[in-house]
């Protein structure tokens, strides 16, 4: 029995590991379109920054379903 389980390593297929990483992607991607540059006329500073509060309030409204499935993840190994 030699086998080893390696669901850490950055190069797995692990269904975990993609999803963090698609979502590493997208959040990044969402961070630079929202990013304040130079040369934006101030009526896109504006849209950036209502886009930015909307992104963040969607985060803190799923947050508690987050954790309610975190819970129930507990529960279940438990």
């Amino acid at each position: 029995m030699d086998t080893e389980h390696h669901n850490s390593e950055p190069g797995s297929t692990d269904g975990s590991s993609k999803m963090m990483d698609w979502t590493g992607k997208e959040y990044r991607r969402f961070m630079d379109y929202v990013a304040f540059r130079d040369d934006d006329p101030t009526w896109m500073l504006g849209y950036k920054l209502i886009l930015r509060f909307l992104g963040i309030l969607f985060m803190i409204i799923l947050s508690p379903f987050l954790i309610l499935g975190l819970i129930i993840a507990f529960i279940a190994v438990f």
